[in-house]
């Protein structure tokens, strides 16, 4: 089944490169069949097209973490933070408090 929506959201990203939801479809599809190595790619792109997409800066902090250890996800995380603090994020908010307490 994943592999099935992997292939399926490749196909759409390809079609639309240069549509986000479409590429963070992609990395959820990769996330969500555990290889996180190529969600990484995916959405570290999207954090840097785009630094106050929220989700895909969370996504791609535990994503480096599940890899190993990262000094790359604290600040990512931390940058997270930050923007679930400005966007009135709560349950977003407490998740990555607590996610960085663990790191």
């Amino acid at each position: 089944m994943s592999h099935d929506r992997i292939t399926q959201a490749l196909a759409l990203w390809q079609r639309f490169p240069e549509n986000d939801l479409s590429r963070f479809n992609l990395a959820q599809a990769y996330v969500d069949a555990n290889d996180y190595a190529s969600a990484v790619e995916h959405l570290r792109a999207l954090c840097e097209k785009k630094p106050e997409w929220m989700v895909a800066h969370i996504q791609l902090g535990k994503s480096l973490i599940t890899l190993g250890p990262s000094t790359e996800a604290k600040p990512i995380l931390e940058h997270a933070l930050q923007l679930a603090v400005a966007q009135h994020h709560d349950g977003p908010r407490a998740e990555l408090e607590e996610l960085l307490r663990s790191l």
